[in-house]
């Protein structure tokens, strides 16, 4: 068991390393990882990988009651509460697993979780450390669970803006994941953050137009007002991300209440000690026009979620 641990730090050391992360995002790596065919291999190699284990570890995932899945738009703040549930004892989350996408390829739902406990594993022991392109900066709670749980009862990932995307895309997988649970039942949750913050990362991390930015972020606002109509509201809950920045300890708290969860004092002291609630916020990074702000304006005229947010460059958010 040692050894495999070993095995298993000293490749993640690999995959975490900026040269690797280099080839495989912009070098000669990044056409082969993004190709089909790439992913059908790999697709079928964790099929074949969790078929094993599932057969191994039976039961394992007996005392589950809860898939915790995040929706909302991409950079709005959900990595830095899932990271925060993930140290829960009860809970493990992961951030880079694509549940819909194992959910459409077949897999089932046992194969599914030992998917989301090894990516909860491996980013616990790279620090989750985010942001990594500009201003890396490390979402570890020292003292508590990540990457390993106490009793397993809640289960899940934090990848909001590519579920979003897929279920806008395929939406007969929102009934499928509820049937592939068999019995866990799915909760959703939606952080919510000032839309000019998303707007301006996409503009300054992803080097794309206003209008492009603007125009994407409006056709993710669409998709989510259909989802949120089509989950129960028992089954979601809506985070802001600036009040949860500013009050962390009132939001933690409301989550873990949300998922069946004990928010025990030394778990939301130990999570509320990391936030700085001076956050940085994105939309100070780059030059707005007027008519930028009128897109915005409009934008939330007619987005219910995003009732008392000021389109205004000067303003703190809601």
């Amino acid at each position: 068991m040692r050894s495999r641990e070993g095995i298993e730090e000293r490749w993640v050391s690999v995959i975490d390393s900026l040269t690797w992360r280099r080839l495989a995002r912009s070098g000669p790596g990044s056409r082969l990882l993004a190709s089909r065919s790439y992913r059908a291999v790999d697709t079928a190699r964790r099929f074949a990988a969790t078929s094993i284990q599932t057969a191994r570890h039976r039961g394992r995932f007996r005392d589950v009651e809860t898939l915790c899945v995040f929706i909302g738009h991409t950079k709005s703040g959900g990595t830095l509460l899932g990271a925060l549930l993930d140290a829960h004892p009860d809970v493990v989350l992961a951030d880079e697993i694509d549940v819909l996408r194992y959910v459409a390829a077949g897999f089932r739902r046992d194969q599914i979780f030992h998917l989301l406990l090894k990516g909860s594993r491996r980013e616990a022991q790279k620090g989750r450390v985010t942001a990594r392109r500009l201003d890396p900066y490390s979402f570890a709670v020292p003292g508590q669970w990540q990457g390993r749980h106490r009793e397993l009862r809640v289960i899940g990932e934090s990848r909001a803006g590519p579920t979003t995307r897929r279920l806008g895309r395929e939406p007969d997988l929102l009934p499928l994941l509820s049937q592939r649970m068999d019995g866990v039942r799915p909760r959703f949750i939606h952080v919510v953050r000032h839309p000019m913050d998303p707007i301006a990362a996409m503009v300054r991390r992803g080097r794309r137009t206003f209008e492009d930015a603007i125009s994407d972020y409006g056709f993710q606002s669409r998709t989510l007002l259909e989802l949120r109509r089509r989950i129960d509201p028992g089954d979601l809950l809506t985070i802001r991300y600036e009040g949860f920045v500013r009050e962390p300890a009132e939001s933690l708290r409301a989550s873990c209440t949300f998922l069946g969860l004990e928010p025990e004092e030394s778990y939301v002291n130990a999570c509320t000690a990391i936030i700085d609630p001076s956050f940085r916020r994105e939309r100070d990074t780059v030059q707005w026009q007027e008519g930028h702000l009128e897109s915005v304006r409009e934008l939330i005229s007619r987005t219910s979620f995003l009732d008392g947010f000021e389109p205004d460059a000067h303003e703190n958010g809601a």
